[in-house]
């Protein structure tokens, strides 16, 4: 009996160690499987993290991705094509990575610029950017959106097109009439605005070089002076010395600062230390503004500058958009106004365009259309539309007001004065057909004379003008430089724009 209930005691102590046992091991896997368990799940997240799928979880990842997707676009993305107002091709882009086809190269390389190649490049910050390989003077093929370049949908390979608001057919016949004034090797522009919109309807800048023959083109820019070439169009980057042209400027500040009244002795004389002479010499007459305007008085001007003092010159040359540099849709518009308030030089010789003030054609254009426009500038603009590969317009260019510079009624002064301007120069004007389209077209004008002052005592040889000036559509703005004309010598060249856009556009 004894020794049955100790091998029953026996057993059971045998039993509950091995229920022990079992429950140890049972604890120790479940122990196991949930580190492996909880490892498993660390070691997906990290790995999730480090894939970038959700986009500004992990930066690092995000900039991996873009890379990579830029380093794809930029070989086979091919940038879209660039149009004229009417739709005619100026631009075509066939493959990714290689230059436009050009439907006139030389006619169009100053304005458009090209575009050879792209890469996608980090900077210092890890941003990813694309490195570009050409004269980009087109804004958009330099801001961030890169509209050349947004493909629609997802394995879209086209660009989106551009829509100029030049004119293809105008654009060739302002190419041929400033060839005709210059030739094709000196520097000058002319520029057709529309007065009331500011839509730039041609812009041809001199010299140029023919982008379908790109690599002899490129040698030979980098052979010439960057002031004078086609990186450095006068149209809207170059800058010089404009001359009487800025007469306008200092007359609608006179206006609008209460010195309309202002009257003058016209006669070769002493202002604030500085002999001022004008171009024909002394009349004897006391003269105001409107007279001033239309002989171009550098006398009356200057005496004008000294008496508004630099602080209203400042204002007014501000209003005009004078003296800084701005963007807009086609690129940079350079600028540049200085006028030393302790140099009395400086201040008289500004009243007419003589001091350390620049212009580009492009802002001589601006002045002018704010003048047409009632005292209006609006904002210059290239880019009448972009559409993506599938035809869908995705933006337009449109009408902006820039500056309030002066009121309807300066304005209007003002533009009696460049009408007497121009009749008081159509004399000068070469051919009874070309005297005809001034006064038929009712076209105000301003001419200009800025002296270099080099050792060939070279002269800017400016034209602005609107018409008609009763109701004012277009915009003509001509410049040749470093020339031994004179501003009234371009007068014919711009009489054949108008005859063109009035009588064959």
């Amino acid at each position: 009996m004894w020794k049955k209930l100790i091998m029953n005691v026996s057993e059971t102590f045998a039993s509950n160690g091995e229920s022990e046992h079992e429950n140890k091991v049972d604890t120790r896997m479940n122990l196991f499987y949930l580190v492996f368990g909880i490892l498993f799940l660390l070691f997906i997240a990290v790995m999730f993290y480090r894939s970038g799928v959700v986009k500004g979880l992990n930066r690092n990842a995000d900039r991996l991705r873009e890379q990579t997707i830029k380093e794809r676009d930029a070989v086979t993305i091919t940038a879209g094509n660039v149009y004229d107002s009417k739709e005619q091709l100026l631009v075509e882009h066939k493959n990714p990575n290689e230059a436009g086809v050009y439907t006139d190269g030389t006619l169009y390389s100053p304005l458009i610029g090209y575009l050879r190649s792209r890469t996608a490049v980090q900077d210092e910050t890890g941003n990813v950017t694309y490195k570009a390989d050409g004269e980009r003077l087109l804004k958009l093929y330099t801001t961030e959106k890169e509209d050349l370049f947004q493909n629609t949908g997802i394995d879209g390979r086209k660009g989106r097109d551009l829509i100029l608001t030049l004119e293809h057919e105008l654009q060739a016949e302002v190419d041929r009439l400033l060839t005709k004034e210059m030739g094709t090797e000196a520097r000058g522009m002319a520029i057709v605005m529309n007065a009331k919109t500011g839509e730039i309807l041609a812009c041809v800048s001199h010299p140029s070089y023919d982008y379908n023959d790109l690599t002899n083109s490129l040698a030979a820019m980098n052979q010439t002076a960057d002031e004078e070439e086609v990186r450095y169009p006068i149209s809207h980057k170059g800058l010089v010395s404009p001359g009487s042209i800025f007469k306008i400027i200092v007359a609608a500040a006179l206006i609008d600062n209460g010195l309309e009244d202002l009257t003058v002795l016209d006669n070769n004389q002493e202002i604030n230390g500085i002999m001022v002479e004008n171009s024909y010499g002394s009349t004897g007459r006391y003269i105001n503004y409107h007279t001033a305007l239309e002989k171009s008085s550098n006398v009356f001007f200057a005496q004008a500058a000294y008496l508004l003092g630099k602080d209203k010159l400042d204002e007014a040359a501000a209003k005009f958009m004078i003296g800084n540099d701005k963007i807009y849709d086609f690129g940079t518009v350079a600028g540049y106004w200085n006028i030393d308030e302790s140099d009395p030089v400086s201040l008289v010789n500004a009243g007419y365009g003589q001091a350390d003030t620049l212009f580009s054609g492009m802002t001589a254009a601006m002045m002018t259309q704010a003048v047409a426009n009632d005292g209006k500038m609006m904002e210059p603009y290239l880019i009448q539309e972009i559409r993506d590969a599938n035809g869908h317009t995705v933006e337009y260019g449109e009408p902006k007001v820039l500056s309030e510079v002066t009121g309807k009624e300066t304005a209007d002064k003002v533009t009696a004065a460049m009408l007497a301007a121009t009749k008081s120069h159509l004399h000068v004007v070469e051919g009874a057909s070309n005297r005809a389209v001034y006064e038929k077209y009712e076209i105000a004008s301003k001419t200009g004379t800025g002296e270099n002052g080099d050792a060939g005592d070279t002269n800017n040889a400016w034209v602005v003008s609107f018409a008609p000036a009763s109701d004012p559509q277009y915009v003509v703005v001509a410049n040749q430089c470093k020339t031994d004309k004179y501003g009234q010598d371009l007068m014919d060249t711009v009489a054949g724009i108008y005859g063109y856009l009035f009588e064959e556009n």
